[in-house]
């Protein structure tokens, strides 16, 4: 058949310009790396990897070889632990939390300041749930009580970027530990020996990996045997349906790359988070309160500009000057709430809605940096 229309591509409105980037916790665009390799992987392998066929035996292969990989990168083995793929951290959230069998009626402890999707799934299990904080050295605030069947925390948290320390002390020895690691994978080590992970999420999307790369790491031997999607019982019978081989191994390679660069990308970054602390401690003349403690991950940066709003800030430097900045984690993007996390710590509703999250990336510049600084006297005297 011959069209006489135009093509959906063609019918797109016309792009924005390429903006400056400093909100990449909320998620990272395929980076050079992964777009180079799209187009090879993506015809060899998108075949269902479940069928009968040696080319899905094929796909079989590299799913296998990118779970060796993932376990590798986190320091583990297959003999260990195995994986779960995900289209998404919330998906693998999800499951970890629906998933786990736990003696019925023992409570949960879960991180205040994680992901809505580990906070919110928390609450929705009907089981009592104790919240708890990190300190800003990354050490949980308050002993849990000993009954506590399932703990689950942020590695590094969403908006503040403080990273949990690995201890367990605070813990019940038995508890079974969930560890939220999307905004860690690539960045930071994970302790999975040291603190004996038992659920470990993982995301492809925070590191220049596809959008729907997720998965989750599960240790040997934990219950996890409830089936969050039900249908041809793929993955071990938990997560339903046909794999994304492409995806998997997309993400398993900007892993790779993103651990092997690791130490000399907290370096670059932690320098452009020095410049970006400076030029706003300038701007503010010393009166814009920080979030982020100076030990926290260099990638993230949280602060206030008092007396403004944070979403109206954010939303004129990306129509007015093209730079994208978040207001907080990026889960609560859509919604008028403050930040349950500065909420527990005591921040006032209104410095809470002035709040701004500059989050960097190893392809951040000092160019970035210095156009958001300049770009922000301009949107404050335009507010």
């Amino acid at each position: 058949m011959v069209r006489n229309e135009s093509h959906i591509l063609e019918e797109l409105p016309k792009t924005l310009r390429v903006p400056i980037d400093l909100d990449r916790a909320a998620g990272h665009v395929p980076n050079a790396f992964c777009m180079a390799m799209y187009p090879n992987v993506a015809a060899k392998y998108s075949r269902n990897p479940h069928g009968l066929t040696c080319y899905a035996e094929e796909c079989r292969r590299a799913l296998n070889m990118a779970e060796r990989r993932i376990l590798e990168l986190v320091g583990t083995s297959p003999e260990e632990a195995f994986v779960i793929w995900c289209p998404n951290g919330t998906t693998a959230l999800n499951l970890a939390l629906r998933g786990i069998e736990l003696p019925d009626a023992s409570p949960l402890a879960i991180d205040i300041g994680g992901h809505h999707a580990l906070v919110n799934t928390a609450r929705s299990l009907g089981r009592e749930v104790d919240g708890f904080l990190l300190d800003d050295g990354g050490a949980i605030a308050q002993r849990l009580p000993s009954e506590c069947a399932l703990v689950g925390l942020s590695m590094v948290n969403n908006e503040t970027g403080v990273v949990w320390n690995g201890a367990r002390d605070a813990m019940p020895s038995k508890a079974v530990l969930l560890v939220d690691a999307c905004q860690c994978f690539g960045k930071h080590p994970i302790p999975w020996n040291l603190a004996h992970i038992d659920l470990l999420v993982l995301s492809g999307r925070k590191i220049g990996a596809p959008a729907s790369s997720a998965c989750l790491v599960c240790r040997k031997g934990v219950p996890l045997k409830t089936a969050l999607v039900v249908g041809g019982g793929q993955q071990r019978g938990l997560l339903s349906g046909t794999v994304d081989t492409v995806n998997a191994l997309l993400f398993a390679a900007v892993a790779e790359e993103a651990c092997g660069n690791m130490d000399a990308a907290l370096e670059r970054v932690g320098a452009l988070n020095k410049r970006l602390r400076e030029g706003l401690v300038r701007l503010g003349c010393g009166k814009w309160p920080f979030f982020s403690p100076e030990s926290a991950s260099p990638y993230i940066l949280y602060f206030a500009i008092p007396n403004y709003q944070g979403a109206l800030v954010a939303r004129l430097l990306a129509a007015e000057h093209g730079i994208l900045v978040g207001t907080g984690s990026a889960c609560t993007a859509e919604s008028n709430e403050t930040s349950a996390l500065l909420k527990a710590k005591g921040v006032p509703d209104a410095q809470a809605r002035s709040a701004i999250r500059v989050s960097l990336s190893p392809e951040s510049t000092a160019d970035d940096i210095d156009a958001l600084l300049a770009a922000l006297p301009q949107v404050l005297k335009d507010y």
